[in-house]
């Protein structure tokens, strides 16, 4: 059964599944959309799917990470819907065999709220995304990311280091880039010319220089990253590793002089070394430049008025006591209030170095991080579990207990 989206607060929505909706036509699609949109920034969503649905077409928004049904529409609709979040998006309305990416920019309480839209072709209709980027939920600050404590104290450590790259891992969705921004604010200062090659630039940050990826002008990370050591840089912010010609170009310029962040996609942080070896990387460039890795997971907080203790007990995060659950308020609607990142910091010791050879194993890597102090995710949900900042089943959802 669908999820539905927990509540509604704009005034005088349309109502939904119905014929008087709206009327048809263009004035009709323009009055949804914003209700749309409206609704979305007001609960604080990242993402809206619009997408045909049989006979109708419908609704869904991310919210806290988990997908809710909004509404259902009738078909008639659809098409004059679609054109106008293309028209607002800058796409080709006339084109709908072909994927399509555009921005724009609404108005939402006095805020601007910047929206990255996709449309895809899907059985003969076409399938919107619409991320939102709302400016009232940053915080790239370490307490605005959930980075505290002992992890912030090796962060610290690491962004202290006159040259090297860190490392962020994680999935899709992860909070990664965040993190970046996050240290990009604890660099910045006159003294130190920083730069970044992002695609795409999703917040633009005062005293640092970022640059757009653009395939179309030959702007890529790895081709971005060469022109930005010709500006004189100190630190340098890569948006992701995607490649190996990327990855050796931010490893040589870790070893000769340059601060380096950027991120990788792998499942936890010692996996980092693996995928670089298999992306064709030599071991000796990973061991001299290689200072740090991040794996973070985005978890969903508990609301402090309404989670419920329950006594529970599970051999794979080692409980056996009380535990706490989401119910559902006013406060909160769904049992949740926000996310915050969990971090696998691991950072680069000889231990480390001398294993990074090929064939070494995962297990290995693990071994020797955790024996030089690395906190791994599982342990670090653990925590947060116990201390009832996050539900057992959230755990679960965050972590691959395969």
């Amino acid at each position: 059964m669908d999820k539905k989206f927990p509540f509604s607060t704009t005034k005088d929505k349309a109502p939904r599944k119905s014929q008087d909706t709206v009327s048809t036509g263009l004035v009709s699609a323009v009055r949804l959309s914003e209700t749309i949109l409206n609704d979305a920034a007001e609960a604080r969503c990242s993402d809206v799917h619009i997408e045909p649905a049989g006979e109708d077409w419908r609704v869904r928004m991310r919210r806290n990470g988990t997908l809710f049904l909004y509404g259902t529409y009738p078909k008639q609709l659809y098409s004059e819907f679609v054109t106008r979040i293309k028209f607002l998006s800058s796409m080709d309305i006339g084109e709908k065999r072909k994927p399509q990416d555009g921005r724009f920019t609404f108005q939402y309480d006095g805020r601007d709220v910047d929206v990255r839209a996709s449309a895809i072709p899907v059985k003969g209709e076409e399938k919107l995304v619409l991320r939102l980027l709302d400016r009232r939920g940053l915080n790239y600050t370490p307490e605005g990311i959930g980075l505290d404590g002992e992890n912030l104290a090796l962060v610290e450590k690491l962004l202290r280091q006159p040259l090297g790259l860190v490392l962020i891992c994680g999935p899709t969705g992860s909070g990664k880039t965040s993190t970046l921004y996050t240290f990009i604010q604890l660099l910045n200062s006159v003294e130190r010319n920083i730069l970044t090659i992002e695609d795409p630039v999703e917040f633009a940050i005062d005293g640092i220089n970022q640059m757009q990826v653009n395939p179309k002008a030959n702007i890529t990370f790895s081709t971005g990253l060469e022109a930005m050591l010709r500006q004189d840089p100190e630190v340098m912010m890569v948006g992701e590793i995607r490649s190996m010609e990327t990855a050796e170009i931010a490893l040589r310029s870790s070893i000769t002089g340059h601060l380096i962040f950027s991120t990788l996609h792998t499942t936890d942080s010692p996996s980092a070394m693996i995928r670089l070896m298999d992306m064709g990387i030599e071991p000796y460039m990973l061991s001299a430049g290689i200072i740090g890795v991040i794996s973070q997971r985005l978890v969903r907080k508990l609301c402090d008025h309404c989670k419920k203790e329950v006594a529970r007990k599970d051999d794979y995060f080692h409980i056996d006591g009380p535990t706490y659950e989401a119910v559902g308020c006013e406060h909160c609607y769904d049992g949740y209030t926000g996310r915050e990142a969990v971090f696998e910091i691991m950072v680069m010791d000889e231990r480390m170095r001398n294993l990074i050879k090929p064939g070494v194993s995962l297990d290995a890597l693990r071994a020797a991080a955790a024996a030089s102090g690395m906190i791994p995710l599982r342990d670090a949900l653990r925590e947060k579990i116990l201390a009832g900042t996050i539900s057992l089943e959230e755990g679960y959802r965050t972590i691959m207990t395969l």
